[in-house]
């Protein structure tokens, strides 16, 4: 029985080693995708994000934005995340803004961030109490996005939030790379009604 428990151990840790999730494919364009013309995108694209307060506090609160501005005539874009945390009559308010240029093919699109920017401070009473603190960073990060066009919203394969990722979402409904079937569109319509820990993002009119 032992002996057995021992190889299933290792059967399992081999197939997480090897499982490589997510798959290498959400960080490229298809070569031939299902759907026919290249989309362009100009405009604002923002996420619906409650606010969030736990219930058994009554002195934290937390707020956070994301949104995705594109420049039609530059295939550029730019990338903002902001998340403020109140407590005890503070609020740090940290701020990410990330800029690159996309490439689309069919309804994907992949935005490739070259430069992102942190800047973090504390604020009370209205009033700077410290910081900012300012990084920026040099980067490749690349993520493939699918456009609707029915409902005007974009949606990554994987969670991403300022530049911070998870190893879950739309992806997971996708037997078939780039496949826009029906267990695709039921995974990403699953996963743009999400509310905590939104996924995707809605054309601001």
């Amino acid at each position: 029985m032992k002996g057995i428990l021992t190889v299933l151990r290792i059967f399992v840790f081999l197939f997480v080693l090897t499982g490589c999730f997510p798959p290498s494919w959400i960080r490229e364009l298809p070569e031939r995708p299902e759907s026919s013309s290249d989309i362009t995108l100009k405009g604002i694209y923002s996420k619906k994000l409650p606010p969030f307060s736990p219930l058994t506090s009554t002195s934290y609160k937390e707020n956070q934005s994301e949104k995705l501005e594109f420049s039609n005539s530059e295939k550029s874009f730019q990338k903002y995340y902001l998340r403020e945390i109140e407590e005890k009559g503070e609020i740090r308010r940290i701020q990410i803004e990330g800029s690159g240029k996309y490439e689309s093919r069919g309804n994907w699109l992949l935005l490739n961030t070259q430069k992102i920017k942190k800047e973090e401070s504390v604020w009370k009473d209205g009033k700077q109490i410290s910081g900012p603190e300012i990084n920026f960073l040099e980067t490749s990060h690349k993520l493939l996005y699918h456009y609707d066009p029915s409902s005007d919203t974009l949606i990554p394969m994987i969670y991403e939030s300022g530049y911070r990722e998870k190893p879950f979402g739309v992806v997971e409904g996708t037997n078939i790379p780039y496949a826009e079937d029906e267990l695709f569109r039921i995974a990403r319509r699953n996963y743009s009604k999400k509310e905590y820990q939104g996924h995707a993002y809605f054309k601001v009119r």
